[in-house]
């Protein structure tokens, strides 16, 4: 069985930027995890630590532009 993840991301590839949110308290060791994920993955972006509310409003925009 995997293990939960402790981030979301959500990516908009226009302006380039991954807007991350950590899901967890343990802050450290995920932000260590990310940085190395966000370098070898998405290393043209800019990344942003956003709030879980910052995430869910991205998303909105997203699914009301598509409509």
């Amino acid at each position: 069985m995997a293990a939960p993840s402790n981030w979301e991301f959500y990516k908009e590839d226009q302006a380039k930027i991954l807007w991350v949110h950590i899901c967890s308290k343990d802050i450290r060791g995920v932000s260590i995890s990310v940085n190395k994920w966000w370098k070898k993955r998405y290393p043209d972006y800019k990344m942003r630590i956003v709030s879980k509310k910052e995430i869910e409003r991205l998303k909105m925009q997203k699914h009301q532009q598509q409509q």
